[in-house]
């Protein structure tokens, strides 16, 4: 029996499980019996936990993502027609704020063998477009550093939700944006189920993103905004997260063990992935980019019963329907890349399962 064929007798991996334990499940049973369904005291732990554990000055929670960039962005008093410039791999929900807000995405290639946008081509359009807004993000938990780029006094918002906990000496991850967003969504490094933390060391952008949430508690000596969202966190919610956070660090770990046996995988494959700084990167996600047709890589993972995904649904240059050959490097990485399983719960069987089928390709 070959490899292959060995592979192919073992029990179905799934593409991803949140890393949720008993302890989680707990604390919302218990918010639920205490009837505690609405946004109070837990939220306002959970934010505390999250200021306190990762040294951030404001820390501002939401129910999702997309309201997080779009508090960001009418928090930083943007005009419609005003540019954000971002990558073609940005998060969906920071483009759907974007056309919310009716603002004008410049959206920007990814460098050759590289997960983040090209620096030539960054610097290129900034100086013709001259942007309100840069957009960075840690995609699939590979760390940038804002320091590559020439952004002048535009505003720039970080998106870390990839990266949360990153132990880097050189990049202040969550702490390079004028606001940072972390999503806490299940594929995200810890998660809430949904929802998402705004931080920021601007007090006054802090009392802006806390006066356009609708709440329950409001001061009357204070002017509020005509309209207001109710984008709140919900205590059970939080709840599972103060929970996460005591589990970041074992998280983290364990995908730090995987990564290194995947990275070895593809090293051995000739296949391809673009992390540079092993003992720095958080491998949220693992993409590895094949040397064949997408369809093909799929139907032979499917065969070995491995779940896998595409690195993303779509690319926002498809999205907006620019001509792919202006994306080729984007492009690249969409029609070639596949995210292979690297949560925490996996078993040692199933890695080696997994990185045996990266070996195993032709």
């Amino acid at each position: 029996m070959n490899t292959a064929e060995k592979l192919i007798n073992k029990k179905n991996i799934e593409f991803h499980k949140p890393t949720i334990t008993k302890e989680e499940l707990k604390t919302v049973l218990d918010c639920l019996v205490e009837d505690l369904m609405d946004t109070g005291l837990i939220v306002e732990q959970f934010e505390k936990e999250f200021k306190n554990t990762f040294a951030f000055r404001n820390v501002i929670s939401v129910n999702s993502v997309f309201s997080a960039y779009h508090l960001a962005f009418m928090s930083l008093d943007l005009n419609r027609g005003d540019k954000v410039l971002l990558s073609s791999y940005a998060p969906l929900s920071a483009f759907y704020a974007i056309k919310l807000m009716e603002l004008e995405p410049v959206v920007v290639d990814l460098g050759r063998n590289s997960f983040h946008m090209d620096i030539e081509k960054f610097q290129e359009k900034f100086h013709i477009h001259t942007p309100k807004v840069v957009l960075l993000d840690h995609v699939f938990g590979c760390l940038v550093d804002i320091k590559n780029y020439y952004v002048n006094d535009s505003y720039v918002i970080e998106d870390f939700s990839e990266a949360l906990g990153a132990n880097s000496t050189s990049i202040g991850v969550g702490k390079q944006g004028i606001i940072s967003i972390c999503g806490l969504a299940p594929t995200h490094v810890i998660t809430t189920g949904n929802g998402a933390i705004l931080v920021t060391n601007n007090d006054t952008i802090a009392e802006k993103i806390k006066l356009l949430k609708a709440s329950k508690k409001e001061d009357s000596k204070k002017q509020y905004p005509i309209v207001r969202f109710d984008y709140n966190l919900l205590d059970f919610q939080a709840a599972i997260g103060i929970e996460q956070i005591s589990k970041l660090g074992i998280i983290i770990e364990r995908k730090q063990k995987i990564a290194q046996i995947y990275l070895q995988a593809v090293l051995s494959s000739g296949q391809e992935t673009f992390f540079k700084n092993a003992s720095e990167d958080q491998f949220n996600r693992f993409p590895v980019i094949f040397n064949k047709p997408f369809d093909e890589v799929e139907r032979y993972f499917g065969a070995l019963q491995i779940g896998t995904e595409k690195t993303i649904s779509k690319p926002i240059h498809r999205i907006l329907e620019f001509s792919n050959t202006e994306f080729p490097n984007a492009e690249r990485l969409y029609q070639r890349g596949h995210c292979v399983p690297i949560y925490p719960n996996l078993t040692k069987d199933n890695v080696n399962r997994i990185a045996n089928s990266i070996k195993a390709f032709y």
